[in-house]
């Protein structure tokens, strides 16, 4: 990233956009300013306040100060913004300065944005436009980021646009064709995780572990089995192996594991996401 301060600017900041914020600000990096602006004036004044950034009065100040503008709101709300967005790009002179638009809104494609963008231009614009779909573990600093983009932008933007993800995320770069899977898989995934969580933590408490044990036992046994999963030594390791490796004949895990398959777990996880990406097609 140049060392001149990139202005970085979030219109919304909710939890998905506090963990994109939070990572770059977590990042101590003296070339990017970060700004925000979000409907509700108290949860501006939070995040303000717990990451030390800056805040604007409106999209439109966002828009004319900021050379990358994540669009960070619900997918309902995203056709209003990019208009209001749109007029202000009508206030930038000769049309110079024109930002980058991120848009991090399951469900919103690239072709959407471009459309809207240039409603009330005079000119059809060659806008550089991203889709990302990031999920909330980039609270922790662990998220998953993909995303996809259209011809108008240079190497040196996805360069960019990756370096920021990358503070809070790992980043693929992907066909936008899969976006609507990848929203149903580890967009909403970490969501089928804590229900897993939570019915581990209750099975420990009924078996008379302690609350506090049985959550430190089932999220570190989460934590380790990722770890495993990822780890140069076992990443080629097929999951059943791995699975396997943990499984005597006749014995615990394989008692657990029967009653698993019995509930048919495997069906269960292809319908939550199955449903969760008819939903995301539909979105918008």
């Amino acid at each position: 990233m140049a060392s001149k301060k990139t202005s970085v600017g979030f219109i919304g900041a909710g939890n998905m956009a506090y963990g994109l914020i939070k990572g770059m600000a977590g990042a101590n990096r003296t070339d990017i300013k970060i700004y925000i602006y979000d409907t509700d004036p108290s949860r501006t004044d939070f995040v303000k306040d717990a990451l030390g950034v800056n805040s604007l009065n409106s999209i439109g100040e966002i828009v004319e100060n900021c050379e990358i503008v994540f669009i960070a709101v619900k997918p309902y709300s995203v056709e209003s913004v990019l208009e209001v967005a749109s007029g202000a790009i009508n206030n930038l002179i000769n049309y110079k300065n024109i930002p980058l638009f991120i848009s991090i809104a399951g469900g919103v494609k690239v072709g959407f944005m471009e459309e809207v963008l240039n409603r009330t231009l005079k000119n059809n614009l060659p806008l550089k436009i991203f889709r990302v779909m990031p999920n909330i573990n980039s609270l922790a600093g662990k998220g998953m980021s993909a995303m996809c983009y259209n011809g108008n932008v240079s190497q040196k933007d996805i360069e960019t646009v990756s370096e920021i993800l990358k503070m809070s995320s790992t980043v693929l770069n992907i066909d936008e064709k899969y976006f609507d899977a990848v929203t149903a898989l580890s967009g909403s995934g970490p969501a089928y995780i804590f229900l897993i969580a939570e019915g581990l933590i209750e099975a420990g408490v009924k078996l008379g572990l302690p609350r506090d044990i049985s959550k430190t036992l089932t999220v570190q046994t989460i934590l380790g089995s990722a770890e495993l999963l990822n780890s140069p030594e076992f990443s080629k390791t097929s999951t059943k192996d791995l699975k396997d490796m943990v499984t005597s004949p006749g014995g615990t895990t394989a008692y657990g594991l029967a009653k698993l398959e019995e509930g048919r777990i495997k069906h269960i996880l292809d319908s939550a996401v199955n449903a969760a990406y008819l939903r995301a097609k539909g979105l918008v």
